[in-house]
């Protein structure tokens, strides 16, 4: 199912499509396909493809589907460079670094060569993981003296949580000018020290992937694209993209408190 904003929907944020799908399975596959179609552009463009993964459960299946035929062999992974939208401040190997699921889930299974890895060091004190991936982000700018000092990522993914947060930007988290915050967010008993790409940074891709499944996301879904402009409780708000585009895949369970005129 799809709609686009530009045909009269109630949605926040410009030039952004929303499709629902009736299983995680069928949303996973339609995720795999334009991770596809958005890193063959980017490589034929410029010869690299430069995306930031998220965490949680959903992309972890989007993950498996790219690290098996027939996306493992269609995508010049050697060209592909890894972000990541947020971190818990823990080690690599931690259960739950999202640097960690991913690797398991699709970079170890490709063989991803660690110069292609621009992991947030979360074992690092936040404030030093801050500085760090900050300069990561700088190496990755078209010029030295790039303004902003950042790459315009070709994909961003994003989850969204029952609060509305996306990557570690929870509610009430106050606006940055920074492209990387330090965060402490207490959330379904996860570790709290967090560190993030702010909004000025996924605002500048030029294109933002959204995978939301199960009913626990259809309060926030609903309010975060419906609702009158209130960014500082629904962190999804923030997103509106300077040049770029939105993608929302929703399965059926997050997207069921949506008004009918979402359900083309």
């Amino acid at each position: 199912m799809y709609y686009n904003h530009k045909k009269g929907a109630n949605l926040l944020m410009p030039d952004s499509a929303i499709q629902t799908f009736s299983s995680v399975n069928s949303l996973t596959s339609a995720g795999a396909h334009l991770f596809h179609r958005a890193a063959q552009q980017a490589l034929e463009k410029r010869g690299r493809f430069l995306c930031v993964l998220a965490g949680g459960g959903t992309p972890i299946r989007l993950y498996e589907t790219l690290a098996a035929p027939p996306f493992r062999n269609t995508i010049d992974w050697r060209n592909v460079h890894f972000f990541w939208g947020d971190e818990r401040c823990v080690p690599p190997e931690h259960p739950e670094s999202n640097y960690n699921a991913a690797f398991q889930a699709l970079l170890k299974p490709l063989k991803t060569p660690p110069t292609n890895i621009h992991r947030i060091r979360g074992e690092l004190a936040p404030e030093l993981a801050v500085q760090d991936y900050t300069q990561q982000l700088q190496e990755f700018a078209p010029s030295e003296l790039a303004v902003p000092p950042w790459p315009a990522f070709d994909l961003v993914l994003l989850g969204m949580g029952e609060d509305g947060h996306i990557a570690s930007i929870f509610p009430d988290t106050e606006e940055s000018t920074l492209p990387v915050i330090a965060v402490t967010a207490h959330y379904q008993g996860r570790p709290a020290g967090r560190v993030s790409l702010t909004p000025r940074v996924f605002n500048h891709a030029l294109h933002i992937l959204f995978l939301v499944t199960g009913k626990n996301k259809a309060s926030a879904l609903l309010h975060s694209l419906t609702d009158p402009q209130d960014p500082l409780h629904w962190p999804v708000q923030r997103i509106k993209p300077s040049h770029g585009s939105v993608t929302w895949l929703v399965d059926s369970e997050a997207a069921s408190a949506l008004p009918d005129s979402f359900h083309f």
